[in-house]
């Protein structure tokens, strides 16, 4: 019983998470359902949190200046896991074409004009929606290829920080934690297996 909640508690741990528990698990002889179940849920356990709480988090460290520092280098971390999630997407994160411009000194301001809506100006609402099936497909893949930097508490703060949907976010990574947990078995065990023929 010890040897699983290890386990468990182990697929919990920031940058470890259910990567460093598996093959901790097949080194231990657990058997490789129980395992991947447990680390699973394990991994999976602190995202609502982190989705949820990390941006009031971090907005009232801001604001009472604490650790502001720790709030900076894990921004700077979100960042640099946005940037491995364009690339695994397959092109960088679209920017906002609607993005106003401030007019010069002197210049008068358009007059509104209300218009009914053509194909051309519901293009950035399609816009959205790809770009929406972009950060989700991004934030599975960058969660799912088990690499270091990558992973479910890197994955969720990065989906916190930069504003994804929730539900958008959680579906992703939760369905990015199954795939990584079936490579990581599929590795860990099969490696395992290979050895006790090897050393018999």
């Amino acid at each position: 019983m010890k040897k699983y909640l290890l386990v468990f508690l182990i697929s919990m741990i920031p940058i470890v998470e259910l990567r460093g528990a598996i093959p901790i698990a097949a080194a231990k002889g657990l058997p490789f359902g129980w395992t991947y179940a447990l680390t699973v849920l394990g991994n999976m356990l602190p995202v609502p949190f982190i989705l949820l709480l990390i941006p009031v988090l971090f907005a009232f460290m801001r604001r009472h200046h604490i650790l502001v520092g720790l709030v900076d280098w894990l921004e700077r971390k979100a960042q640099k896991g946005a940037e491995k999630m364009e690339k695994r997407a397959g092109k960088a994160a679209p920017t906002d074409a609607s993005t106003e411009v401030a007019p010069t000194e002197g210049a008068t301001a358009p007059e509104t004009v209300t218009e009914e809506p053509t194909e051309e100006t519901a293009a950035p609402k399609k816009g959205n929606k790809a770009a929406g099936t972009l950060a989700f497909f991004g934030l599975y893949l960058f969660v799912a290829i088990p690499l270091p930097g990558t992973g479910a508490w890197t994955g969720s703060l990065v989906a916190a920080i930069f504003g994804m949907k929730k539900w958008r976010a959680l579906l992703a990574v939760f369905l990015g934690v199954l795939t990584a947990g079936v490579i990581m078995t599929l590795a860990s065990y099969g490696v395992v297996s290979a050895f006790k023929i090897f050393t018999k």
